[in-house]
């Protein structure tokens, strides 16, 4: 279905996975030029999915589905959002799947049929079809027997129509004014969308060579080929057509403006700043200036919801709240969206250091690391702190964060017992509260009872029983990097913050180090694999979706036995988000303002892991047992009883501890174990070094 798969790209970011490398975009310390003010209207819920927005008249024009099978196309007013269903005259069981608009005012639409066929047609001011192509014999088979093809138009200045087909690869038909066949191109990468440039040229958005990154190829409709030198990118979230600038780019974080042959674009507004949605962005400019920009927001229960939001020049006057992320997760950009929306007297100014979809090299992430700690040391402190990917306990321990129990105390409208207050309890340091999240993973191990029954006494002792006795392979997504991985995130024993001291040279460690390397990595790795084969498994658990995937493959089977360790199982959370409050903020309770959203049911409910408000829990899971959570494309066979809501809930209700993340350490730590793993350096040996580069590392942080 179109509407789901479009939500992958944004569903894929809780994989918490960065893909690409350095761009010719940056958000750290850049200013955009001109000031904005932005000014909302609701798009009517029924609304589940639109595929294009196009200007017109200072009319706002898009196509829109409703579930899975009624299709038309909307103009909205830019001055009131008034919006009205445009009568096109069409077979009932007719999809609009894209639109373009002519300089006569027609309207042109790829269409698809519930036979399968797709057709292009023409509709007259009346909205009267007064043509209609049939694309059978000029589609490839490919595209048309493919069920998960998707479609895009868009036309040139001249009137000359692109059609492209996302299957696999790119397939683009290139058809004239009057609708007749000229010729067809394709390309090896895969497409996020088709643009109208602002020289009037047909810009298609794909995928370089590495299928991670993102040109802007166009059509050279003379010599029926690419023009020679496409545009690169960088990261892409969304590519626009433009007007005063040739095209516009969305990163995630912020807009940018590609003047005419430039390979580089300059910052328009930081998207979190006006207050705007963050799935499923369109975005076009009126002649005046002005940005209209259609944006949804999702939830872990429904499909999207979305408003449209005009912008124009002007001057906020509210007080700003800093807030630095070295890269913040799409539920934060989202949340300070939403606050920057309708608070009315603070405004939050995020900066992130990168993109959320960025990937990065370990030199820049430590770089930026550093930048961030130089800062702080100077005082250069920003009043809310995303933690989300440093070590809190450095922070908390050299006194830069607020206690937030005392804010929770304090706010009339939070009250403890509607949340599981354990998870307050593992995210605390000293007693003490260092950061808010919104929901969060459990990493635990899952057992087939019928070949491993382990209730309170799951130590490594155990584990290093099963492998003995079930083999090297037998537990799966699990490996030597993967098990010390956690290990390492796990053990609060190795790293005294505090004092600044380490342990990976103590005999602890090593037995550690030792049990990693008997590990095997299994060949039932991955989403998709055969779990049956495997005795136990390795899952960072983040839905219910997971509990009734090994339910199905362990035949009702299943047990959550937790992690390994001397004194039996236990289970730790991974929270999505960590954010705090600067000690030395001006504007706390500004601050707290923000902070708390995090903690609102509503919030939580849209957040991409585990609530731990109850009622929000509550809604999610209803949701997932009723077959409308957002996790269902994944696990499209899963269906949630509520047996496995309970053990989902007894889980999340015995968490007593919280992952510790240090990147940069664990990389250090990772680097040197590879050595001992591949056999080259004595298990010894490793630990010595692991510990010499350790120690200086933290002194360093220190």
């Amino acid at each position: 279905m179109k509407m789901l798969q479009r939500n992958i790209s944004m569903l894929c970011l809780i994989a918490m996975l960065f893909s690409m490398t350095a761009c010719g975009h940056n958000t750290k310390g850049e200013e955009a030029p001109v000031s904005y003010v932005a000014s909302f209207f609701d798009i009517p819920d029924t609304v589940t999915y639109i595929s294009r927005l196009l200007i017109s008249d200072n009319k706002a024009y898009v196509c829109c589905q409703e579930g899975n099978e009624v299709s038309y196309l909307a103009a909205i007013s830019i001055d009131d959002g008034d919006f009205q269903k445009l009568p096109l005259v069409m077979e009932d069981s007719t999809v609009l799947l894209d639109f373009g608009m002519d300089q006569h005012g027609s309207i042109w639409a790829v269409c698809k049929d519930n036979a399968g066929g797709y057709s292009l047609k023409k509709f007259d001011s009346s909205n009267t079809a007064v043509q209609s192509v049939d694309l059978s014999s000029v589609l490839d088979a490919t595209v048309t027997s493919s069920s998960g093809s998707e479609i895009f138009m868009s036309m040139d200045a001249d009137g000359n129509i692109c059609i492209a087909a996302k299957c696999g690869s790119i397939y683009a038909y290139l058809f004239d004014s009057n609708g007749e066949f000229l010729f067809d191109l394709n390309y090896d990468g895969n497409l996020m969308t088709t643009i109208t440039t602002g020289e009037g040229q047909i810009g298609v958005c794909a995928t370089t060579t590495d299928r991670a990154n993102y040109n802007l190829l166009t059509v050279d409709i003379d010599n029926k080929d690419w023009h020679k030198d496409p545009i690169y990118l960088g990261t892409t979230a969304g590519l626009f057509g433009g007007s005063t600038n040739n095209f516009y780019l969305f990163d995630s974080s912020s807009l940018y403006g590609y003047s005419a042959g430039a390979q580089e674009g300059k910052l328009i507004f930081n998207w979190s700043d006006m207050g705007l949605n963050t799935s499923d962005v369109h975005v076009c400019e009126l002649e005046d200036g002005r940005f209209v920009v259609l944006a949804a927001s999702s939830n872990q229960t429904s499909v999207l919801s979305y408003e449209i939001g005009v912008l124009s020049k002007g001057k906020d006057d509210r007080t700003e709240l800093s807030m630095v992320s070295l890269t913040a997760n799409p539920s934060v950009v989202q949340a300070v969206s939403d606050f920057n929306k309708t608070n009315k007297e603070y405004k939050i100014e995020l900066t992130e250091y990168f993109p959320y979809e960025q990937n990065v090299s370990d030199e820049e992430w430590d770089n930026a690391v550093l930048n961030l700690n130089t800062k702080i040391i100077s005082g250069d402190i920003p009043d809310i702190l995303d933690m989300s990917n440093l070590s809190v306990p450095i922070y908390h321990n050299k006194g830069l964060l607020e206690d937030l129990y005392t804010y929770i105390k304090n706010d009339s409208e939070i009250n403890m017992d509607d949340y599981f207050a354990n998870v307050f309890d593992a995210i605390s340091i000293d007693g003490k509260l260092p950061y808010i999240t919104n929901g969060v993973s459990i990493s635990t191990m899952l057992a087939n009872t019928s070949a491993l029954d382990e209730n309170g006494g799951w130590t490594l002792d155990s584990l290093e029983k099963v492998l003995e006795t079930s083999g090297l392979n037998s537990i799966s997504n699990l490996s030597s990097t993967s098990f010390l991985e956690i290990m390492l995130q796990t053990n609060d024993s190795l790293v005294d913050w505090t004092s600044g001291e380490c342990f990976f040279n103590s005999p602890e460690f090593i037995e550690l180090l030792k049990f990693a390397g008997k590990i095997q990595e299994s060949s039932q790795n991955g989403f998709g694999a055969d779990l049956s084969a495997a005795v136990a498994s390795y899952e960072a658990v983040y839905s219910a979706y997971q509990i009734a995937q090994y339910r199905d493959s362990y035949k009702g089977n299943v047990n959550v036995i937790g992690l390994p360790s001397s004194h039996g199982e236990y289970h730790a959370i991974k929270p999505e988000v960590k954010i705090g409050i600067s000690s030395s903020s001006k504007y706390k309770d500004g601050a707290w303002e923000f902070v708390r959203t995090f903690l609102m049911m509503e919030h939580q409910e849209s957040c991409y892991l585990l609530p731990f408000h109850k009622g929000a829990f509550d809604t999610v899971m209803q949701a997932a047992i009723n077959g409308n959570s957002m996790w269902t494309f994944l696990y499209e066979d899963g269906k949630i009883t509520q047996e496995d809501v309970e053990l989902m809930r007894t889980l999340l209700s015995s968490v007593s501890y919280a992952v510790n993340e240090s990147q940069s350490l664990e990389d250090i730590i990772l680097e040197e174990a590879s050595e001992f793993f591949a056999g080259t350096i004595s298990v010894q040996e490793a630990a010595e070094k692991i510990q010499s580069r350790a120690s200086l590392y933290i002194k360093e942080q220190m």
